[in-house]
């Protein structure tokens, strides 16, 4: 009898094995094929930030820019602000040039440039800022009223290219601009078409980035009698420029922090899965709410989320809508990316629970949800209470799961508080503290 129950024993330990051994293997693959997937969303980012940076390159090197769409939304958008900018700008040279030959068909444009009509009107026309110096002084004798506006101040008629210096501009990198550095100036010194982008002091104390162009103009002999620049307004394609490294930086950060919880969250869920199919049901789950999520933040450019509309995401990723069965009351109040993204995971867990083993799980269960500012500390934070009434009667459960888990230990350290659950008999009630 003893020899029967030891075979019976070691059948059932051998069967024990075998699962155990192949639940292993299902959660490897699982996790494989999830590190699979988080490769090549990595690398179509970084091709796409790449792209974005050759074609920030090539607008500021004037060369012929094309874009073709990534899938990276962010990056797309920034690519094709950009391609407008410079379409714009590549318009306004374009005038420039004409004017140019303009002026380059009669060798007594200059001397003629204050009583000349014609010249006036022309000049006026243009989109362009337009300023017309004469050679060899340098001397100012021209300009427009779109100079005059992107200026904020009437035109200078400065006697000399020395004088230039006068007009208080930097370089990108912060350095004054010297006399010599002018477009004009080196028009005039036989330059073809020297080019600067600077940043200069408008009448009014304010500052703005223009690009300017020049071009020498001679008469028959090909001697230089004067000089022509046309400045524009750029102040937009240098804030797209900003943007666009901005959101580069802003876009590696948070793929590389998606990319990381998103990794976390396959591990949890592996770990305490009892088969392929509970860690395919709860990783996909998790995975999908963490999406629509980011598409809620990259709406607000990843900086400050409404907290009402992010409640509102994250309770719609629920397997039902539950209408007035769950409450929510709160004041207005923004969050940043980092803690709005883990709040709404947090929520999600709550309400997954609640359809599992909560107040949601039957017909008469109800869910509180309401947030208030508490401003006592070093500084305020938001303070969030879930509260579940009227479902079954709930219990101290003996072992907690992956949600329990991920709330009060990764998703807390990420919104910068801490997270406490109550089981209560009533129901269950979160009460979540997140920095603002």
């Amino acid at each position: 009898m003893s020899e029967a129950f030891a075979a019976v024993d070691g059948s059932i330990s051998a069967k024990v094995w075998l699962d155990v051994v192949g639940v292993l293997a299902i959660a490897l693959v699982a996790a494989l094929t999830v590190i699979f997937w988080l490769v090549q969303r990595r690398r179509k980012t970084q091709r796409a930030q790449v792209e974005l940076a050759e074609l920030t390159l090539a607008v500021e090197a004037n060369n012929a820019s094309h874009w073709r769409d990534t899938g990276i939304p962010e990056v797309d958008a920034i690519a094709h602000s950009l391609q407008n900018i410079d379409g714009r700008l590549r318009e306004k040279r374009k005038r420039l040039f004409e004017l140019n030959d303009l002026l380059t068909k009669s060798s007594a444009v200059i001397g003629r440039a204050g009583s000349n009509l014609q010249l006036r009107a022309l000049l006026d026309a243009m989109p362009v800022g337009i300023l017309i110096a004469e050679a060899p002084s340098g001397r100012i004798v021209e300009g427009n009223r779109v100079m005059e506006a992107i200026l904020r101040r009437p035109i200078c008629y400065s006697e000399s290219t020395e004088s230039y210096r006068q007009r208080n501009a930097v370089h990108p990198d912060g350095l004054p601009v010297t006399s010599e550095e002018y477009p004009l100036a080196r028009a005039l010194a036989g330059e073809d078409h020297p080019q600067l982008e600077c940043k200069i002091e408008r009448g009014d104390g304010s500052h703005v980035w223009i690009n300017i162009v020049g071009a020498p103009i001679r008469d028959d002999q090909g001697a230089i009698i004067g000089a022509i620049v046309a400045v524009t307004d750029v102040d937009d394609l240098k804030n797209a420029e900003i943007q666009s490294q901005m959101m580069n930086r802003e876009l590696h950060h948070r793929v590389n922090n998606s990319l990381a919880m998103i990794q976390g969250i396959a591990n949890i869920t592996a770990r305490t899965a009892l088969d392929f199919s509970s860690f395919q049901q709860g990783f996909s789950n998790r995975v999908q709410c963490l999406s629509r999520i980011s598409t809620l933040l990259t709406q607000t450019s990843w900086e400050r989320t409404p907290l009402k509309d992010l409640v509102l995401v994250a309770l719609s990723c629920g397997s039902h809508d539950y209408g007035d069965r769950i409450s929510i009351s709160g004041v207005d109040l923004e969050l940043r990316s980092a803690v709005a993204s883990a709040l709404g995971l947090a929520l999600n867990e709550l309400l997954a629970n609640a359809e599992q083993h909560g107040a949601l799980s039957d017909d008469d269960g109800r869910v509180s949800l309401n947030w208030r500012v508490d401003h006592e500390g070093d500084r305020p934070h938001l303070k969030l209470n879930w509260t579940e009434t009227d479902g079954p009667v709930v219990e101290n459960p003996q072992q907690t799961g992956v949600g329990h888990f991920l709330i009060t230990n990764v998703l807390a350290r990420q919104m910068g508080g801490d997270v406490r659950l109550s089981y209560r008999p009533e129901g269950l009630q979160a009460e979540i503290s997140a920095e603002i």
